[in-house]
């Protein structure tokens, strides 16, 4: 039967594991943020060649700038929390076995004693890390997904206007 030391080393363990494996799906998942940022820089490219700049001052024009304006600054705001998304990874590892030898004359029932609690504190710091550095990255991943939807839908509305400015000339 396992000693409660060696289950809440395990349980610290699996805890650390689980958060460690949770940020290579977040690192995976700030691809899709970052291939919509792709399409929306095409797409404002798009529509800066299609308006007609001259009649920026008519309604049409002046809103066709202004959502475009807008959807920049969507753009710039979610490509700049991918940017901190991965700028706010933690790699915190616990030590290695090696590292934690015995001390000269120490028995080896303490020093194994010794070594689980050191390895289980290693693992529980790890996972604090991680769970905080987690936490912080998801939200701004998330907040990056957002700001590129509001970026392309800003520019849904600019191209929805385009017809409009051209009727008016």
């Amino acid at each position: 039967m396992p000693e409660a030391t060696d289950l809440h080393l395990e349980h610290t363990r699996h805890l650390f594991l689980s958060e460690r494996a949770r940020r290579e799906t977040i690192r995976g998942s700030i691809s899709t943020p970052v291939a919509a940022i792709s399409f929306a820089v095409f797409a404002l490219g798009t529509l800066a060649s299609e308006i007609d700049a001259s009649r920026w001052q008519e309604a049409p024009g002046l809103a066709i700038l202004v959502l475009g304006a807008a959807a920049i600054a969507a753009l710039f705001a979610s490509a700049w929390q991918v940017l901190m998304a991965e700028w706010l990874f933690v790699y915190h590892e616990p030590p290695r076995v090696a590292d934690l030898v015995q001390p000269p004359g120490t028995p080896p029932e303490q020093a194994q004693a010794r070594l689980r609690a050191t390895l289980t504190a290693s693992y529980a710091v790890a996972y604090e890390q991680y769970l905080r550095g987690n936490a912080a990255s998801s939200r701004h991943r998330t907040w990056a997904l957002r700001l590129i939807v509001l970026s392309l839908l800003l520019q849904a509305l600019a191209f929805a206007v385009l017809p409009f400015q051209r009727v008016a000339g």
